[in-house]
């Protein structure tokens, strides 16, 4: 995994964020990054990909990796401390919702 630090613009309003790649073992590249609700925006081909929930996402598991459900850590991906509590579809992936 390799971190960079990334620095945005929105509304006259410069903030700082951090981007991690994962590449699973298909060699599929996902990008994790921090959004400015504090959720981790979670990128890549999602092809392939099972779910789990009935009236919400709490696990995500593309083909090749990696699997991310409810109450999982996020360290492993740079983001310590981050706890998952729910996903949002969007139209790079999903929005990684975590305890505030």
């Amino acid at each position: 995994m390799m971190l960079k630090i990334i620095w945005k613009c929105q509304n006259n309003f410069v903030y700082c964020t951090t981007m991690e790649k994962y590449i699973n073992r298909y060699g599929d590249e996902f990008t994790f990054e921090l959004n400015k609700q504090g959720n981790i925006q979670w990128s890549g081909e999602f092809k392939h990909c099972r779910f789990a929930g009935i009236d919400a996402i709490t696990m995500v598991d593309p083909s090749g990796g990696p699997y991310i459900s409810n109450e999982m850590d996020m360290g492993e991906f740079g983001f310590d401390g981050k706890i998952v509590n729910g996903f949002i579809s969007n139209e790079d992936g999903y929005e990684i919702v975590v305890e505030k």
